[in-house]
């Protein structure tokens, strides 16, 4: 018995760029590969999110802004200075670059970058933390939405939403108009199967990051050989391509077909042992091969 073509209507896979060397004096170069590599939206930064050159030559090569980032910088009971300014302004630069989703996560924090891997035995919010950090996501949610955006939620390794346990806690605090981004590769680190997010979450799901990790190093993190997922990540490439690690690429686009997710599959490398672009073409061709096959 052959397997169903996945179909996952209408959804577009697009790229967080991290990896690629963006040079604002070549902003051309920088979205014509993104697009010639096949991808249809990327992740934008404030400063290009502000630039008229880089949002015309974005229609130009059909790249959309599908997304922009917006980390809290939060400590165990709440915000940090600066906060709420920051956040103000992320959304300001979405709304002017036409942006489709904002994605909210708790900033990275030393404490946690020690823990990550192991974060249930690390340091974690308080009651008035969850409280604080849900409030300020429905609070900037409603002012995206005013401009047409929508957002969701990015439980991230190194921060203080990192496990199932915590993103199921904070969910469940904030309305159903924020969706959950699931970034699969973070959610192995945090201790989670992504398939089984799918399942639990459901069409609260509105957002996902497909990115991949690598089994030997996340060993290395959680019996505490390596010390920070930072180093994991820049010296050891946590990190790697979609479909090279852990991650079961088919079995996660099944259980999003089902959901009839149309929402963007965004292939992300944080850094890898292979050039950007080479290592976003591997990403890609597995990508696109588990949604064809």
């Amino acid at each position: 018995m052959t397997n169903p073509r996945i179909r996952l209507h209408n959804a577009k896979v697009g790229i967080v760029p991290l990896n690629w060397k963006y040079d604002p004096n070549l902003k051309e170069k920088f979205l014509s590969e993104i697009a010639q590599y096949g991808f249809a939206g990327i992740q934008v930064s404030g400063e290009q999110a502000e630039s008229l050159e880089f949002r015309n030559l974005m229609k130009k090569y059909s790249v959309a802004p599908a997304e922009q980032y917006l980390p809290i910088k939060c400590n165990e009971d709440g915000l940090l200075p600066g906060a709420e300014a920051e956040a103000e302004l992320i959304i300001k630069q979405a709304a002017g670059a036409g942006v489709e989703m904002i994605v909210f996560a708790a900033d990275g924090s030393e404490d946690r970058d020690r823990s990550a891997g192991n974060a249930d035995n690390g340091p974690g919010l308080s009651e008035l933390g969850f409280k604080v950090m849900a409030e300020f996501v429905e609070r900037h949610a409603a002012v995206a939405a005013t401009h047409g955006m929508k957002s969701s939620f990015h439980p991230h390794g190194a921060t203080y939403i990192e496990t199932p346990r915590e993103t199921k806690k904070l969910m469940a605090m904030l309305s159903e108009k924020i969706g959950l981004c699931l970034d699969v590769g973070h959610w192995i680190v945090g201790g989670g199967d992504p398939v089984l997010a799918v399942a639990e979450y459901g069409h609260r799901i509105s957002h996902v990051h497909v990115k991949d990790v690598s089994g030997d190093v996340l060993a290395k993190m959680i019996s505490k050989e390596i010390e920070t997922m930072g180093f994991a990540v820049d010296e050891l490439k946590l990190f790697v391509p979609a479909g090279t690690g852990l991650l079961k690429v088919k079995e996660l686009f099944i259980a999003l077909d089902k959901l009839n997710y149309s929402g963007w599959l965004m292939s992300e490398q944080d850094t890898a042992w292979e050039p950007s672009q080479e290592a976003s073409a591997v990403s890609m061709a597995n990508i696109q091969a588990a949604l064809t096959s």
